[in-house]
């Protein structure tokens, strides 16, 4: 903030965590079947998971939107839309790519994975040794 307090949490990564729901003072709870977004990298990929999506495959649609350059995913029963903006791509300027884009259903989960560039590697890489070395001056 301004005054130099913290602000809200900003999660890239994973989920945060969920507030208790307390019945004297929450007048309403979320559904636990509404559909839940997080993201789980893997080494090779960026990786986003949407749950409790319980249509069948072909009626999702997942596309590069190269003007914004985000991840569109919608339903063609229009029941679910989501942008995804890859911060990890924004941060180095790199552009998304339609080719490094993939995703499958199953289990109620829609699961989107973009390849990692070999950019990106390079950079999470250097990253990495610059956070060891640091470790190791401790």
């Amino acid at each position: 903030t301004k005054l130099g307090g913290e602000g809200d949490w900003v999660f890239e990564v994973g989920q945060a965590p969920e507030p208790a729901f307390d019945p004297h003072s929450d007048f309403m709870r979320a559904s636990a079947s509404n559909p839940v977004f997080l993201r789980k990298d893997t080494p090779e990929h960026f990786q986003w998971r949407i749950r409790n999506l319980p249509y069948p495959a072909d009626v999702y649609s997942v596309t590069v939107d190269h003007d914004k350059q985000e991840v569109v995913v919608r339903t063609s029963n229009k029941k679910y839309y989501k942008r995804i903006r890859v911060l990890d791509l924004e941060n180095i300027k790199l552009k998304l790519k339609d080719e490094l884009l993939s995703w499958k259903h199953q289990h109620n989960t829609l699961i989107i994975s973009y390849s990692k560039p070999p950019e990106v590697l390079a950079h999470e890489q250097k990253v990495l040794q610059e956070a060891e070395k640091s470790a190791m001056k401790l």
